[in-house]
């Protein structure tokens, strides 16, 4: 059979290192299998190291969805392709087998990676009981309990018109306290939407819990309003009149000088090497971009403008630019305070990448479904459906300032050379997303 196409070894090293959360240390050039689709590589890291990769159970599903979904269209391409027309009836019902075992053990995994989680978990409180000198029957008498109670706890199925009802719940319970829209909060309505109240057992527990979250932000918004009215209403302190001494002059009153207390000092040092034996430059880390922002923060308050309204040039020119140097850095930080205390103009040259690295990320790109879309509020993933598409997603991976005519020249040698990542991809569909015949 023709093998499944992947994301590159690399590509999914660096992409597991951004969401791992835990504190296990192993190589990850041993653990990750290049064999293996990023959601396979994923639950197979949360078997052995379960700490860290999921934020709860519903990313976990949604990863073992993805895995299963990109399984199902590899299978459907080879029945449609590598099956004569007249043989494809009696291979369906094998290609479904293929796929029921597939399903079964990416689901059984996934249930080792839960149990998996839970012995650790487990293991943990008795080693603190053992410390604290608590009984362990208690602990493991108090977990059967936990599960018992969780599994006779009824699940509410989240439906679109139930994500309707609750947004409308919100913005009544806002607007009947404030008088006021509630359109700049939604965003945290839906983060909340997406990971918290789904986790309630009724549909009366999920309303009590917006309504809480609205009156939580009324009250927060209240607060904010009294500090500011507070701040403006107060009288400015009362100079003591000076003490008038019979017989002598008044004293001269002394001149004051104001000093500008200079901006924090840029970090001298970066975190870690730039240039490693697999990459030749990177991106900076969270840290450094916090560090750096405070510095910028300051610079451009002294300059009498807002960093606020500069996020766009920060992220262009400081976090998700690729650097190979902390001097690099500076230049671009330096470069970027020029550009707004000073006007000057000065244009952004974006990282070129090696010809075949960034040909073979296309090649990914347009091969599965890699775009983030939402229907109805509801998260999709689906293939590119134009050059900007794209475009969007290389710089969405750290790959910003690539032309369309490049992308088009990549899709087009890989084509042409018949690259593995275009086994699942039909003609037309590549023809379509560049507008053009391919030879």
């Amino acid at each position: 059979m023709t093998p499944n196409p992947v994301m590159p070894k690399n590509m999914q090293i660096d992409f597991l290192k951004r969401i791992y959360k835990g504190t296990a240390n192993f190589s990850w050039e041993h653990e990750v299998d290049s064999t293996l689709s990023l959601p396979e590589n994923r639950i197979a890291l949360s078997i052995k190291f379960p700490n860290g990769w999921f934020a709860n159970e519903i990313e976990a599903k949604d990863v073992k969805n993805e895995a299963i979904k990109e399984y199902h269209d590899y299978l459907d391409y080879l029945l449609e392709s590598a099956v004569l027309p007249e043989a494809r009836e009696g291979m369906g019902p094998i290609f479904e087998k293929a796929l029921s075992d597939y399903r079964y053990r990416m689901e059984r995994n996934l249930e080792r990676a839960t149990l998996r989680k839970t012995i650790t978990k487990l293991g943990e409180q008795l080693l603190e009981a053992k410390r604290m000198g608590k009984p362990q029957k208690d602990i493991i008498e108090e977990e059967k309990r936990k599960d018992i109670q969780e599994q006779e706890r009824p699940k509410v199925r989240m439906t679109d018109d139930l994500k309707t009802r609750l947004k409308r719940l919100f913005e009544a319970t806002y607007t009947k306290e404030t008088g006021k829209s509630p359109s700049k909060f939604l965003s945290e309505f839906w983060t909340e939407l997406e990971s918290q109240i789904p986790l309630l057992s009724s549909e009366e527990e999920m309303k009590a819990a917006v309504i809480d979250l609205a009156l939580e932000i009324v009250g927060r918004e209240e607060a904010r309003e009294r500090l500011k009215k507070k701040e403006l209403e107060r009288p400015p302190p009362e100079r003591p009149p000076k003490e008038a001494i019979i017989g002598l002059p008044p004293e001269e009153e002394e001149e004051k000088f104001f000093i500008t207390a200079p901006p924090a000092a840029f970090p001298m040092y970066p975190e870690k090497p730039f240039k490693t034996e697999l990459y030749p430059n990177r991106s900076l880390t969270a840290s450094e971009i916090e560090d750096i922002w405070d510095v910028f923060t300051e610079a451009v308050y002294m300059c009498g403008k807002k960093p606020d309204r500069y996020y766009k040039e920060f992220n262009a020119w400081i976090e998700n630019f690729l650097f190979d140097s902390w001097e690099q850095v500076k230049s671009n930080y330096q470069n970027l305070i020029d550009i707004i205390c000073y006007e000057k103009k000065v244009v952004l040259v974006p990282r070129a990448l090696p010809a075949e690295v960034l040909d073979e990320l296309i090649h990914w790109i347009t091969s599965i479904d890699t775009i983030e879309d939402f229907v109805d509020n509801k998260k999709i993933m689906r293939k590119p459906e134009t050059i900007e598409d794209v475009i969007v997603k290389l710089e969405q991976m750290g790959k910003p300032g690539v032309p369309p005519s490049d992308v088009i020249a990549a899709v087009k040698r890989g084509w042409k050379e018949k690259a593995p990542n275009y086994v699942i991809v039909t003609k037309q569909y590549l023809e379509k997303l560049l507008g053009e015949p391919l030879e």
